[in-house]
């Protein structure tokens, strides 16, 4: 099913190199929105036995592809390819991390990372495109994040 978005409310503060102002401007600098479960998570040995940042890997179970007519307008190559069914590996350098057995709403873009991390995800601007499950809704995550995005957004269709 895919389903539009429509926001809530709005909340900001904090500091990052990129902030979004809006659920559009999000949407334009990632390749895909997921809704799904987390169903496995594990740490990338690869990092630890370099010395790298922690980073978690979460399985992601996609339960619904949401639109946006902004989708992947700022990046170079179109959106990805995700339908409901598939599985997307979400990479982590910082918190708060997925939680396993949750759902999020979760805005993506490629890791451009090599070999097996290749087709892993990136939570768009690190916690901006993180929302979890709340009822009928979802709820940002980090609400600290310098960001003006939603408080909360609901699914069309959902």
């Amino acid at each position: 099913m895919i389903a539009a978005l429509t926001a809530c409310t709005t909340s900001s503060s904090g500091s990052r190199a990129t902030l979004y102002e809006s659920l559009d401007a999000l949407a334009a600098d990632s390749s895909v929105i997921v809704v799904g479960t987390v169903t496995e998570q594990r740490g990338d040995p690869a990092t630890e036995q370099h010395g790298g940042p922690e980073t978690t890997v979460s399985s992601v179970d996609v339960t619904n592809v949401p639109a946006n007519p902004q989708l992947a307008a700022n990046l170079d190559a179109t959106h990805a390819t995700v339908a409901v069914g598939d599985v997307v590996e979400v990479r982590q350098d910082t918190g708060p991390v997925l939680t396993l057995g949750e759902e999020y709403m979760l805005f993506l873009t490629p890791s451009m990372l090599s070999g097996d991390a290749a087709s892993d995800y990136f939570i768009t601007g690190a916690v901006a495109g993180l929302y979890e499950r709340d009822g009928d809704e979802f709820r940002r995550v980090a609400l600290d994040s310098g960001d003006t995005l939603p408080e909360t957004i609901a699914i069309a269709g959902d």
